[in-house]
């Protein structure tokens, strides 16, 4: 059990959480994805693999659309017809945001467990299990989202590894080993950056130990 101080601060880091930390990361997986899309587009256009870049634009035609069925559909051909181009995981990864925002976690969880045995580029392999491990969280799978975040490496995530594996370890009750995540997210973060900030907060409202 909590005492009142433990629990004040509980409720404090939810509310911060609620207020400032799910929309930035997905705004910042958005942003990866959606620049990394477009320099395989690029790429495509000017390559041969006309037929991925026409399954490709399928899926974000329907992502854009809101219409996850069709994303779906076109990411699984995408997979099925070019499983080895740049721009498979990217459409799985498009659709597995869309299917998650129409509620459909089965499809979602389906894509991004592609992207992870499949995508070549340590990029798209860490955002993958970033947004898979958020999942497993929100299923209350806590050790599945934990192990899924020991193979992330890319430097560049290592702030939001790190603080979502401070949002895992909080909600299991593990406060220390939170905390101590928490601070390796402020630690990698520069100064100023959105990460820093939410890092920085939640240390605040867990107070000092």
């Amino acid at each position: 059990m909590y005492d009142l101080e433990e629990q004040e601060q509980i409720d404090a880091i939810k509310s911060w959480w609620k207020d400032n930390g799910r929309w930035v990361l997905a705004a910042l997986l958005g942003l990866a994805v959606g620049y990394g899309a477009y320099q395989a587009w690029q790429h495509y256009r000017n390559g041969q693999a006309e037929k991925a870049g026409v399954l490709f634009d399928a899926v974000r035609t329907a992502a854009q659309q809101g219409d996850a069925a069709k994303a779906l559909q076109a990411a699984r051909a995408l997979q099925e017809a070019q499983p080895s181009s740049a721009l498979a995981p990217r459409g799985a990864l498009i659709s597995a945001a869309v299917s998650h925002a129409k509620g459909d976690n089965a499809g979602a969880t389906q894509e991004l467990e592609w992207v992870v045995s499949n995508a070549k580029e340590p990029t798209l392999g860490d955002l993958a299990r970033l947004r898979l491990a958020g999942l497993l969280a929100d299923q209350k799978k806590y050790d599945d989202a934990l192990h899924l975040l020991d193979a992330n490496h890319v430097p560049d995530f290592v702030p939001l590894t790190q603080g979502l594996r401070g949002d895992i370890l909080f909600a299991q009750g593990k406060t220390k080993e939170a905390r101590a995540a928490y601070q390796a997210a402020l630690e990698k973060s520069k100064e100023g950056d959105v990460m820093y900030q939410i890092a920085k907060g939640k240390l605040e409202a867990l107070g000092a130990r």
